[in-house]
């Protein structure tokens, strides 16, 4: 089944700041397919987290979605409010978020957080909620679930807090889970055993996942889709496979060019992207990532920045001068 289950379209999320309105994102669509991983890659202050936080229409203060829509399945859901609201949140879509260890309630045991995520939307008595916390932490790897329960979050390590996160967040579960960074603060062997548990999870339930990540190797080992941010638009998406082989956009091309490989020189240094990516709060009407970027043209310095653009099937680009390829297509 491929049909979309999430559709994200032309989404802009703003903060009013005494500065200034920091445009976190801007007209962003996004099409998450059914039991599918859809990835958003790009660097730190790209606005991936933004985008997360507004579909769940989570965004702190000062920040509100002042455009475009988010629609779960046919419904919309940025036009639901209060108890509707929550009723999706965590039964229909859930999020893992950043920082496994601060996202737990520190004062309570992790199995009683377990359980309230049940009982919120389900009508179960304690005993059974608690039955049903232990059969997903025990999913999650957990060894001993009932010793993980009755413990505090400062008692786990960081990986086994990532797991009950991940147990909370797919207690009930919901058809959309949105990963935020789900493995950039554990060690490279926990990493690949939570990317599994995800991956397993994906296929025993047919859950959709919205991965957000820098990490190239996250992506290429989970997502079937990957869309490319940069300083608040997605400005390359396509199939995953496709994107990395061929990427059009200078940005995602000089994102795969600083990739570790055995072929490289161990004794140069890695190639780096010069330059920063553009204040928020002060974004250029041409394209972003023009300071940066060596294919620029006189149009890429006259013109507004580009829209997305077709350059081959479920392949889009904003770029004036995309990379082109040995086969000669751009």
């Amino acid at each position: 089944m491929t049909e979309s289950v999430l559709r994200v379209q032309d989404l802009q999320a703003h903060f009013f700041t005494p500065e200034g309105v920091v445009k976190a994102v801007n007209g962003v669509s996004l099409d998450l397919r059914r039991g599918s991983t859809l990835a958003i890659l790009g660097e730190s202050g790209a606005g991936k987290t933004t985008i997360a936080l507004a579909i769940l229409n989570l965004l702190p203060y000062p920040g509100r979605i002042v455009g475009g829509h988010v629609f779960l399945e046919e419904r919309e859901i940025t036009a639901l409010k209060g108890e509707e609201l929550r009723r999706v949140r965590g039964r229909e879509i859930a999020m893992i978020f950043q920082d496994p260890v601060s996202g737990l309630n520190p004062v309570l045991p992790v199995g009683v957080q377990v359980e309230e995520m049940i009982t919120a939307h389900l009508r179960l008595s304690r005993k059974e909620a608690k039955r049903r916390s232990l059969e997903v932490l025990a999913q999650m790897g957990l060894s001993d679930p009932e010793q993980v329960a009755s413990r505090y979050p400062f008692h786990l390590s960081g990986g086994m807090c990532q797991r009950v996160m991940i147990a909370i967040a797919t207690a009930l579960n919901p058809k959309v889970l949105i990963a935020d960074e789900p493995t950039s603060a554990l060690d490279v062997t926990i990493q690949a055993a939570i990317l599994r548990e995800l991956e397993e999870l994906r296929c025993r339930h047919g859950t959709s996942i919205l991965l957000i990540t820098h990490d190239l190797g996250v992506v290429a080992q989970m997502a079937k889709q990957v869309a490319v941010m940069y300083a608040g638009s997605i400005v390359e998406s396509g199939e995953a496979a496709e994107v990395f082989q061929r990427p059009r956009h200078p940005y995602t091309w000089a994102l795969l060019s600083m990739r570790p490989r055995p072929d490289r020189d161990q004794r140069k240094p890695l190639p780096s992207i010069q330059g920063t990516q553009p204040n928020l709060a002060e974004l250029p009407e041409e394209c972003p990532f023009l300071p940066r970027c060596p294919k620029a043209l006189s149009r890429c310095r006259q013109e507004p920045a580009p829209p997305l653009t077709r350059v081959a099937p479920g392949h889009t680009v904003a770029c004036y001068n995309p990379v082109v390829h040995s086969d000669g297509q751009a």
